[in-house]
């Protein structure tokens, strides 16, 4: 399992990961004041043979009046394109009474902590093959 963390207090986003032994990943992104599970999202490269390698297809669901799954689709969508595996991204972030610059603040913190992930996470799949 894969945690890492990021910020502080309202601004504190949590993202940690479950793998499959290269089978695929899942991904839970929690923050702000009140954690939650608000959207998830499926991404999959295509089956070998039957399609662009350079893109991927998603799925994504919601639970009604959450905004989550945008950021769950993007995550999932630029994981599953960088690791070449299946990955479910499932998002919770919420601080109330947010502005939009704090919603955005609080993505880009999620996003950062993407990008952290995918280079270990690659990292450590090139030492043990």
């Amino acid at each position: 399992m894969f945690e890492l963390t990021q910020g502080e207090g309202r601004y504190q986003v949590r993202f940690r990961v479950l793998t499959a032994d290269g089978n695929g990943l899942v991904v839970f992104i929690t923050g702000g004041e009140r954690p939650h599970l608000g959207g998830t999202a499926l991404a999959s490269l295509p089956p070998q043979g039957c399609g662009d390698l350079s893109s991927c297809d998603t799925w994504d669901i919601t639970l009604p009046g959450h905004k989550d799954k945008e950021l769950a689709r993007e995550l999932a969508r630029k994981i599953c394109l960088a690791v070449g595996e299946p990955v479910s991204v499932n998002v919770g972030i919420h601080t109330d009474n947010a502005s939009g610059e704090e919603i955005r603040y609080l993505c880009s913190q999620a996003e950062e902590l993407a990008e952290r992930f995918i280079g270990q996470y690659i990292t450590n799949k090139e030492k043990h093959g």
